[in-house]
């Protein structure tokens, strides 16, 4: 059975408060959200209310002041945005998924807790779905155990070859499930895997390859069954070593693109379950501020 992200709505004297960025006055929201990352399912939709009434400048600053609830908001790229911008970008032929309209298949990006808050939908399509790692890894023993071995042991991590990077390749595979019983994790990005392969200039050993194949395919037919639709102004909230996101594909409108805003967000709320998966967000944000200062990587 599909897990099904609980949801939380403002009263109208938080929506007020949320709007004047009053923190005294959302303790209890403050608290509810903590309490869904460190007693309940690590996964919650808080529905905020319209976010043109607010601006989307105001927006950002409460979804930043809701992410400092959690944890520690990281950069997002070597621009140095806390806040970042999830839309399509026409024209950009470099874009991948946060900037283009196609489906984004079950995966996990580098960060403990991730945070999307809607400001526009898309005109058809785009809705977001999120996976649970335990449900997907009794699915992968029941359907596919032969494949636990090569995921338990993972593979070497990458990173994007136009950041300036003290680690190209992770010092040590990294698994992709960690844990046991309820408390398995996932870690599952294969963009990273392939640009360590490049970087080490070999190909993906036969047995993780069939295995990534075959586990991307099971995401997708869990994720089928687990999808729904942002609203403006909903702010989704998930554990990234918990739970695996994507969306499906969506359609534009020219005049008002679909926009979400992001954060990555460094929190101990809830431990990983290998300590190697933490040690993906300290290299990346390392590249950022790295790049930042030094300017991208040119071949």
């Amino acid at each position: 059975m599909t897990a099904v992200v609980p949801r939380r709505s403002l009263s109208a004297g938080e929506r007020e408060a949320f709007a004047a960025g009053d923190e005294a006055a959302l303790a209890e929201l403050r608290a509810d959200l903590r309490a869904a990352f460190t007693q309940g399912a690590r996964a919650i939709v808080i529905e905020t209310g319209n976010p043109l009434v607010l601006g989307e400048e105001v927006f950002a600053a409460c979804l930043l002041m809701m992410g400092r609830w959690l944890g520690t908001p990281s950069i997002q790229s070597p621009q140095g945005e806390l806040v970042a911008r999830v839309e399509r970008r026409p024209g950009d032929a470099q874009a991948r998924g946060t900037h283009s309209d196609l489906e984004l298949a079950p995966h996990t990006d580098l960060h403990d807790i991730l945070a999307l808050g809607t400001v526009r939908e898309a005109v058809r399509g785009g809705d977001s779905f999120l996976v649970r790692a335990v449900d997907l890894h009794d699915a992968v023993r029941r359907r596919m155990p032969h494949h636990l071995p090569a995921l338990r042991q993972g593979y070497f991590f990458g990173t994007n070859p136009v950041l300036r990077s003290r680690a190209p390749v992770s010092a040590s595979e990294v698994p992709v499930f960690a844990g046991d019983g309820d408390g398995v994790q996932c870690c599952f990005n294969p963009y990273f895997l392939q640009a360590a392969a490049q970087s080490r200039g070999e190909a993906l050993p036969p047995d993780l390859a069939a295995a990534v194949t075959d586990l991307r395919a099971l995401a997708l037919e869990l994720a089928g069954t687990a999808q729904f639709r942002l609203s403006p102004g909903d702010v989704v909230l998930w554990h990234n070593w918990s739970w695996l996101h994507g969306r499906t594909a969506f359609e534009d409108d020219p005049e008002q693109r679909r926009l979400l805003l992001r954060l990555w967000l460094r929190s101990d709320l809830c431990p990983p379950a290998d300590i190697r998966f933490a040690e993906r967000s300290v290299t990346i944000d390392d590249d950022h501020e790295r790049t930042r200062r030094e300017g991208m990587r040119v071949e």
